[in-house]
């Protein structure tokens, strides 16, 4: 009985995949926001010598302490554009703020108190806001 023979794409999904392989970080930051989230920065050079950004947000699931990460990726030629869209949104939040009373909700909820009861971050928004 004659052996067996593969196809090419037998053979291609016959491999093992190689792992990925991890691109150079160039630069990276972030910072733990309120609750349970953590958001990061980073801009890599993937293999071709192309920069990219790599903007993740991680959150724990309180019940199964998984974590979960949402990633999005703008590549170089983008750069840009991107800062200019997120310079723009910015402008925009800071000409309109949330209202006092849902900045009073978020410090009931998330904001850490000093001695009157109110963080520092929601003075400074009911400040503004006023």
């Amino acid at each position: 009985m004659p052996a067996a023979t593969l196809s090419r794409a037998d053979e291609k999904s016959a491999r093992k995949p190689e792992p990925k392989k991890d691109h150079k970080i160039l630069y990276q930051t972030y910072f733990k926001s309120v609750g349970p989230r953590t958001y990061a920065a980073q801009v890599k050079e993937a293999g071709n010598g192309n920069h990219f950004i790599l903007l993740t947000e991680g959150r724990r699931d309180k019940e199964t302490g998984e974590l979960r990460k949402t990633s999005l990726i703008v590549f170089s030629e983008d750069f840009e554009q991107f800062g200019k869209l997120i310079g723009d949104t910015m402008q925009f939040v800071r000409a309109h703020p949330v209202p006092p009373e849902v900045a009073q909700r978020q410090v009931k909820h998330w904001g850490k108190p000093d001695r009157q009861g109110f963080s520092k971050t929601a003075k400074q928004e009911t400040a503004k806001a006023r």
